[in-house]
């Protein structure tokens, strides 16, 4: 569970775990905190408010692995590779 200012605030933080499992092209069910405002939210990093939720994502994920994996790659290539992390923080701070 994501500590409860997170999801009030609705800030996007998720645990750098979910971003592991995800680069390993591992699929995510994470707790609503704003994230899906930027990325994720239908295959390979999906949140959850319920429990019911939960296991309403654990069956489509098993109903289609393969593209929640491939989904759960592509998330992590796009928003956290190192280089794109990297430029991007180099360019905010006008280096």
């Amino acid at each position: 569970m994501a500590k409860d200012q997170y999801v009030r605030l609705r800030t996007g933080w998720f645990s750098d775990r979910t971003a592991c499992y995800l680069a390993s092209g591992r699929p995510a069910i994470t707790q609503e905190t704003g994230f899906t405002k930027i990325y994720g939210g239908e295959k390979g990093l999906l949140s959850f408010r319920t429990v019911d939720e939960i296991v309403e994502h654990v069956r489509a994920i098993n109903a289609d692995y393969k593209a929640h994996c491939r989904a759960a790659f592509e998330i992590a290539a796009e928003t956290f590779e190192a280089t794109k992390v990297l430029a991007s923080l180099l360019e905010r701070a006008g280096v």
